[in-house]
């Protein structure tokens, strides 16, 4: 309809008036209490997610301000976690060679992590993961908002998947019918697609199903900036 292209004065108008009014069952099938996280324009991908909801059926065991939670965030010492296990030494050798960066920022990095103890040290210089890393039991969810260009919506939703469990694109009421022809390509990528108006609130177009995030380490980084944000 000529001169109603968005009832939206801009992006961040369409991502207040959503975050206001929508609820968690658009999105999540999550029940009961649980303990909730969000953060804007997140730093963990290639591509920043506009707002990042997470879900914790148990509270986030790493405090706001802990240098547990920055040595998260960081490529190197993320991608030295992925590689870990508790039960599954692995050799500095083996853990550098994966790293793909100087060994300068390896070896700092590595240090970094065996202070704090999200890396254990065993008597043959082999590490493992220490018992400070706790990985909650949550659920990522992934927003990208778009006032009418949906192919851009697309294809930054496609980056988040790297480290969410579901994604979404939020569109207006007004401008989301131009997605109508290339729903098929939004269900095999696993986006979910809402609408949502001033006047009528939130709806559910596409389902985004629940998946494990491609990239460990991007997860990772996800789970280290959630710590430190808030509701």
């Amino acid at each position: 309809m000529p001169g109603r292209k968005s009832m939206f004065r801009s992006e961040q108008h369409l991502i207040e008036s959503f975050i206001r009014d929508a609820g968690p069952g658009l999105w999540t099938r999550t029940a009961g209490e649980t303990h909730i996280r969000t953060v804007f324009e997140s730093t963990c991908s290639n591509g920043r997610a506009d707002w990042v909801w997470a879900s914790s059926v148990a509270r986030w065991p790493i405090r706001r301000g802990e240098q547990t939670a920055e040595l998260l965030q960081k490529p190197t010492c993320s991608r030295i976690l992925s590689f870990l296990k508790q039960d599954s030494p692995r050799s500095e050798r083996f853990l550098e060679e994966r790293c793909g960066v100087s060994r300068r920022t390896f070896r700092k990095s590595l240090v970094e992590l065996t202070t704090v103890g999200l890396v254990a040290v065993l008597d043959d210089d082999l590490f493992v993961l220490g018992k400070k890393l706790q990985v909650p039991d949550v659920e990522i969810v992934a927003f990208e908002f778009k006032l009418d260009d949906w192919q851009r919506a697309f294809y930054q939703a496609t980056r988040y998947r790297s480290f969410s469990h579901r994604v979404y694109v939020v569109m207006p009421a007004s401008t989301v019918h131009r997605v109508n022809g290339h729903l098929e390509a939004f269900r095999r990528q696993n986006i979910g697609l809402l609408s949502h108006s001033t006047e009528e609130g939130a709806s559910r177009i596409l389902t985004s199903k629940k998946r494990q995030p491609r990239s460990r380490p991007n997860f990772l980084q996800a789970l280290g900036m959630l710590q430190t944000a808030g509701h």
